[in-house]
């Protein structure tokens, strides 16, 4: 199943924009779920970089410090066409924020210097923060308002993004091959990579269906939702008219799997949907399994936060919003415009929201 063949909770739409057309045109900032203590052997480092990969700044910082990947890490992925704002963590020798300045250039800054006890983690950001231009509209105002208006009111299905399955699609295959054997694989980056989006493919099956049955934001029986802005997640006894209001409030979500080892978490209808929408994926489902990885959720719903837009003209449109940790811009965007391919196609068509 490609994202072409995904389903649409508010129709497919009929307006055409072009984005990315420079890196001005997609900005981000990560915004981490704590506050650096100001002491320690790790020093925190907010850098802005523009035309390259989070993995492109991680090398840069290694051969810097001359430090191993271990003592580089990051907390979310970021996109090369862009201008991005994320956090690093590097455990160098003493004194060496005196010499940071030499790590500027047109493509990278450094914006903040913090120490910290603790290294930073993957996944210690809570959210991202876009401001993205849409240029070539073919839309009227009106039309496109309504279009805006319901996606700030009601969310969007929250897919793993294109990105997450690689160029021309393929990652999913690789994970198939490394699987059945036919390819091994010792770089336990790329093991990482064919892992997410063979999960991220199953997700995604699972929530077009339940897209396709107009309950993606709703309660079925035996769901297991999904608190705003967090990894945890309840299955309740019974649904009561407290669970409703938090759900119309946002506060909580129907959740999907993210397969692996263990026991379905959801029962009943929920568990019915799930396996029968899987039942033909066994090869993915039992090499997750055999990784290593257990079973997870991930909410359905993706609800743009301090949601802005402004129509600057009647062929440009910016947004602003900030997305919950591992929501993807390109899943909201995808409910609002078809995005035409540029010239600069083979990144230009992925985006991150980052992270993973």
């Amino acid at each position: 199943m490609s994202m072409q063949d995904l389903a649409y909770a508010h129709t497919e739409p009929e307006l055409f924009a072009s984005y990315k057309l420079k890196p001005e045109d997609f900005q981000v900032r990560e915004q981490l779920n704590f506050e650096p203590d100001g002491e320690g052997e790790h020093l925190f480092l907010l850098i802005e970089k523009k035309g390259l990969t989070t993995q492109d700044v991680q090398k840069i910082l290694m051969n810097f410090f001359r430090l191993a990947d271990k003592d580089v890490s990051y907390s979310g992925m970021k996109d090369k066409q862009a201008i991005t704002q994320q956090w690093f963590s590097v455990r160098p020798e003493a004194g060496t924020e005196a010499v940071l300045d030499k790590l500027n250039s047109e493509q990278l800054r450094i914006c903040r210097v913090q120490r910290n006890r603790r290294k930073l983690k993957r996944g210690s950001h809570v959210s991202n923060h876009f401001l993205i231009r849409l240029c070539d509209l073919n839309a009227d105002a009106h039309a496109l308002e309504e279009r805006l208006q319901l996606i700030a009111d009601s969310g969007v299905p929250n897919y793993f993004g294109e990105q997450r399955f690689g160029k021309n699609a393929d990652n999913v295959l690789m994970a198939k091959q490394m699987f059945a054997g036919t390819t091994k694989f010792n770089d336990r980056y790329r093991r990482g990579i064919y892992l997410s989006a063979a999960r991220a493919f199953l997700f995604n099956r699972v929530l077009s269906r339940r897209v396709q049955d107009g309950n993606w934001n709703t309660y079925i029986e035996g769901d297991v939702m999904s608190l705003d802005a967090s990894s945890a997640s309840f299955r309740q006894a019974a649904w009561d008219e407290v669970l409703a209001e938090r759900l119309l409030k946002n506060d909580i979500h129907p959740s999907g799997p993210l397969w692996g080892s263990g026991k379905l978490k959801s029962q009943g209808q929920c568990a019915e949907l799930e396996q029968q929408v899987l039942a033909t994926e066994n090869a993915l489902k039992e090499g997750l399994e055999q990784s290593g990885l257990e079973q997870q959720r991930r909410a359905l719903r993706s609800v743009p936060g301090n949601f802005r837009f402004e129509i600057e003209n009647s062929t440009t449109l910016t947004l602003e919003f900030t997305l919950n940790k591992g929501a993807y811009a390109t899943s909201l965007l995808r409910e609002l415009v078809i995005l035409r391919q540029d010239s600069d196609s083979s990144d230009s068509m992925r985006m991150a929201a980052a992270s993973r």
